[in-house]
């Protein structure tokens, strides 16, 4: 039996943060959401709650009718975003970390992060290297449960997305149908189904405490979302 749950979702301006509320929203189950960023999202409904936040901690003054026992991070960046080496660890590890701990604070159980394909603290890539460092601090915070999104390329509407990024698209939505085996995993997914499978393991959370770590790839996501 799945118990009606609450959820506050770090990073709902981006492409899977605001797909995730728009789902949680929709989704009998969830009883409330707590959005957290630092700008406000243009959505309203009874069952939301925007928190505003500079550094995207949480408020603790904040108006809280349900305790959120999960909690869902998407947030993260580009080196082209963020300027430097220094503003990407910052972001990606760092404040991914801090509001990881806000959330435990906060009576989180089980916590959802979108990471990336390919990340791992050995990796020479700079990015690749930051989401496994990330990884590898949230795997030592004392959450019941920790889930890793590693899907392939996403696909979706973006504020902004360079040429290079558009052709690259391109040819992986082409070479889809061939990607199979251990291609499998580079398949390009929807921001949308990524959004949709947190929701959905967010509701199983209390049926899958089994596997404390857990790596979700683009096959898993697809699955979720059939």
């Amino acid at each position: 039996m799945t118990n009606r749950l609450s959820i506050v979702i770090a990073g709902t301006t981006g492409l899977i943060g605001k797909s995730t509320v728009e789902l949680a929203l929709d989704n009998a189950s969830v009883d409330h959401i707590y959005s957290l960023s630092r700008r406000p999202i243009t959505i309203e409904h009874s069952k939301l709650t925007q928190w505003l936040s500079p550094d995207l901690s949480i408020p603790s003054e904040g108006d809280v009718t349900n305790l959120p026992i999960i909690g869902v991070i998407t947030l993260g960046t580009t080196l082209k975003k963020a300027g430097s080496k220094e503003k990407l660890r910052a972001i990606d590890v760092d404040l991914v970390v801090n509001v990881a701990k806000d959330m435990h604070k906060f009576g989180a159980k089980h916590i959802i992060v979108v990471s990336c394909l390919g990340a791992s603290v050995n990796s020479r890539s700079h990015y690749l290297r930051c989401k496994g460092e990330m990884e590898a601090e949230l795997q030592q915070l004392e959450f019941e449960k920790v889930t890793f999104m590693h899907p392939g390329s996403l696909v979706g509407p973006r504020e902004e997305t360079r040429k290079d990024e558009k052709v690259l698209q391109c040819v992986l939505n082409m070479l889809s149908p061939l990607m199979v085996g251990v291609l499998a995993d580079f398949k390009p997914v929807k921001a949308h189904d990524v959004a949709d499978a947190i929701i959905k393991l967010a509701i199983q959370q209390n049926n899958s405490i089994n596997k404390r770590i857990e790596h979700v790839r683009t096959p898993q996501i697809l699955n979720l979302c059939s």
